[in-house]
């Protein structure tokens, strides 16, 4: 699975090759690139169209082509080349998940508290895991991408550990 960066622009790379599986340089950038964000419709690309050399080509999408959660499918065609069909993943591969903050901060000094090992579960006993990561140094859990939980609406019970800490499991309900 390879990860774009919302709202950003993100540059792929990828080869075309003809109905034989050859090789097929010196389209320049005149081939066409459709876009379809989280299922939708493809759409023509708006972004910048490419050829590196030797047959391998690139793509640098919009900022506009990332900003929705989910899949990004990709056509590729020309009259000289076998349709490529590529995917990618904005964030996550599950378009109605909440972006859901979970902090953890001392309860005796209020203070955060960084380096925290914190998983979702979808059981109380820890072993339906959906979601793992850390906390920052502002307390708030973050994969390893850097980002926040990223769940489905539900409820949750949420496990931490840390040495020198004592933890309760937590029930978060994201919605």
């Amino acid at each position: 699975m390879y990860i774009w960066k919302r709202s950003q622009q993100n540059l792929i790379t990828f080869v075309l090759v003809d109905v034989l599986g050859v090789e097929v340089p010196g389209l320049g950038g005149t081939f066409t690139l459709a876009v379809s964000k989280a299922g939708a419709a493809f759409n023509p690309s708006a972004g910048t169209k490419g050829e590196i050399g030797s047959g391998w080509y690139k793509y640098l999408s919009t900022a506009a082509e990332a900003n929705t959660v989910g899949p990004v499918a990709i056509k590729v065609t020309d009259a000289l080349i076998k349709q490529q069909n590529l995917e990618y993943i904005v964030e996550s591969r599950v378009v109605n998940s909440v972006e859901f903050t979970y902090t953890i901060t001392s309860i005796i000094t209020g203070l955060p508290i960084p380096g925290v090992n914190v998983w979702f579960t979808t059981d109380i006993t820890g072993l339906n895991v959906v979601w793992a990561g850390m906390t920052d140094s502002f307390g708030a859990a973050r994969d390893l991408d850097d980002h926040l939980p990223r769940l489905d609406p539900g409820t949750y019970f949420v496990h931490s550990q840390k040495a020198g800490f004592v933890f309760a499991v937590d029930t978060e309900i994201v919605s």
